[in-house]
């Protein structure tokens, strides 16, 4: 007998359980109404602060386009954005859209490759990864170091880019035969697209 009545408890739960939906119905958007939003998430604030604000900017980071030349393409991100926080998105690599649209990237994706610091110092960009680069072929492996040298660069690594892999310092052989471990935007600028 206690069976039977847990089980017509239960049945007649999930029934007027199953009225219920989180999720409209509707195949159109539905307008939610400012009040109906919860913990102040539209306000100017940041939740539970009373006056700190997120300040959105558009930065760029560069990809690569059909010709296989360095391009900027623009990524929304907190203000200010670091170097590290820049480079977070970088190596998400291109957006859908980008992709349909020709851009792709050199530099391996973040499943692949972590970076593990980032900052300018004195105008030169330090930055620190987890991939050696050496596993690209040498003409991807310059246009995968452009791509970094000239996203730093929009950030003000006017200088140049150090590269380390897992902090050993990495050598790039340019297009003469020289090796290189600081590399500068003239160095590279030929895989720029102009």
């Amino acid at each position: 007998m206690r069976r039977l009545h847990r089980l017509a408890v239960l049945f007649a739960s999930a029934l007027a359980l199953s009225g219920c939906t989180l999720v409209s119905t509707s195949s159109s958007p539905t307008l939610v109404g400012s009040n109906d939003v919860p913990l102040g998430l539209l306000d100017s604030t940041i939740p539970f602060t009373v006056d700190a604000r997120v300040l959105w900017v558009t930065r760029e980071v560069d990809m690569v386009n059909h010709a296989q030349k360095v391009v900027p393409v623009k990524r929304l991100m907190t203000s200010p954005p670091t170097l590290a926080e820049v480079l977070y998105y970088f190596v998400l690599g291109p957006t859908v859209n980008e992709q349909s649209q020709g851009i792709t990237t050199q530099v391996p994706t973040a499943a692949t490759m972590a970076v593990n610091s980032a900052r300018i110092r004195n105008g030169v960009a330090h930055v620190d990864i987890s991939y050696d680069l050496k596993k690209i072929p040498p003409v991807g492996r310059r246009i995968a170091v452009a791509q970094f040298l000239f996203t730093a660069e929009a950030l003000g690594a006017a200088k140049g880019i150090e590269i380390s892999i897992n902090q050993t310092p990495f050598s790039l052989q340019l297009a003469n035969g020289n090796s290189v471990t600081l590399i500068t935007p003239p160095e590279l600028a030929y895989l720029k697209q102009g």
